[in-house]
């Protein structure tokens, strides 16, 4: 057979599938409008919906990521304030220091009393707490890692 025959052949196919085609586009009708707008609110509300989870992972996400961040500076130890005598924390050697010694001497107990009369014996104040050199104390705020 010759390309001549295969056109001619071809040629009657063609004009019926296009005259299908037409009468299909002439019968159909368009959609009514309110279905074509419930359709629209339907997308709108996926649409919405999927923003919404996006946001909420990467919320959730980056709250996460900020806690294991946070979690990795570090404990901080609580502060304290050393009593007099105990071992200054900033040597880390954990062993007491020596404390140093009042500078002055509490005057001696008198055993005579004059005039014969009784006066009340009190015990002497306790020595005000000299600072020494070795005992600081420093507060620093701490702010994490970045």
């Amino acid at each position: 057979m010759s390309d001549f025959d295969a056109e001619r052949g071809d040629a009657p196919l063609a004009r019926a599938l296009k005259r299908a085609a037409d009468a299909a586009g002439r019968a159909t009708l368009p959609e009514p409008a309110a279905v074509v707008a419930a359709r629209g609110l339907r997308r709108r509300r996926r649409n919405l919906a999927a923003a919404t989870a996006c946001a909420v992972c990467l919320l959730a996400g980056s709250g996460a990521a900020l806690g294991l961040r946070l979690q990795q500076s570090g404990p901080v130890p609580p502060a304290s304030v050393p009593t007099y005598g105990s071992p200054s924390p900033a040597d880390g050697s954990g062993t007491p220091t020596p404390t140093a010694t009042p500078s002055y001497a509490p005057p001696p107990p008198s055993t005579a009393t004059p005039s014969g009369s009784p006066t009340p014996s009190f015990p002497p104040p306790p020595p005000p707490p000299s600072p020494s050199p070795s005992l600081s104390v420093s507060v620093t705020p701490t702010t994490p890692h970045r």
